[in-house]
């Protein structure tokens, strides 16, 4: 059966109308409501204005960036590769930033298209927070264990290795596990994110309880991204940290203390 492109036409400008609406705010500032939603289903809030020139201005006046700070630090945005890749989302979509406000500035009978791509670049902007957990989450362990065993010799390191005498020791494997120089395990722990680092807190915990005799060593892949809260509780049961595998150097001498 053959599509009939009139129906779809009006039904798609039906479905779009009904999912953009504009209204005026009891502060006389126009905000427009779009199908553009955060994660957790909050709709992107964009106001309204006008240009000098007698164009139309769709901001979201700062609150893309006050939903990211709910769960993250916003610095981050503006530092490494977090900031080239928020810069080059701005460029290539054709936005302004100041002060964390992105706009886009329109004729009226563009305002359609602008719409569009000011939402893809609020959400590309946003996802920034995801992309690069992933990125961190797939690759670190892996580079984790590269620089263990470029520090340590492979056969005098055990991976996942289980606790000997611990209630439920199979539940609290140990990444990796040498021998100390005081006669003591010694702990290492790859802490990619926030649920590691609140798993990790918890195992610790654990084994303090237990009494086993260890010390233990947290490499981060950014210590800056675990919540304050969570570092706190791990910082307060663990020994020595390294805040990533970018201190190479670091880790490399707090292994050498510690080891055989």
């Amino acid at each position: 059966m053959a599509l009939d492109q009139v129906q779809l036409e009006k039904l798609l400008c039906e479905r779009l109308c009904a999912d953009v609406t504009i209204h005026r705010r009891e502060d006389d500032v126009l905000m427009m409501e779009s199908p553009f939603t955060f994660p957790d289903g909050d709709h992107f809030p964009i106001y309204l204005s006008e240009t000098a020139a007698g164009g139309v201005k769709l901001s979201d006046r700062g609150h893309t960036l006050m939903h990211v700070s709910y769960e993250h630090d916003v610095d981050l945005f503006y530092e490494g590769a977090r900031a080239s890749l928020r810069e080059q989302i701005v460029r290539e979509s054709g936005i302004e930033e100041d002060e964390g406000i992105f706009s886009i500035e329109t004729p009226p009978d563009q305002v359609a298209g602008a719409l569009f791509r000011f939402g893809q670049a609020l959400t590309k902007i946003h996802d920034l927070t995801f992309l690069s957990r992933e990125r961190i989450a797939s690759t670190f362990y892996e580079d984790l264990r590269g620089l263990v065993f470029t520090i340590l010799d492979e056969e005098i390191v055990e991976t996942d290795y289980i606790p000997p005498d611990v209630p439920d020791a199979s539940h609290y494997p140990v990444d990796y596990r040498f021998e100390g120089k005081d006669g003591r395990s010694v702990f290492l722990y790859g802490i990619p994110g926030r649920d590691k680092a609140r798993l990790t807190t918890i195992m610790l915990s654990h084994f303090l309880l237990h009494r086993v005799p260890f010390e233990s060593v947290i490499v981060f892949a950014d210590q800056q991204e675990i919540p304050r809260l969570d570092l706190a509780r791990l910082t307060n049961v663990a020994g020595t940290a390294v805040a990533s595998l970018e201190a190479e150097d670091d880790l490399r001498r707090k292994i050498d203390r510690l080891a055989v």
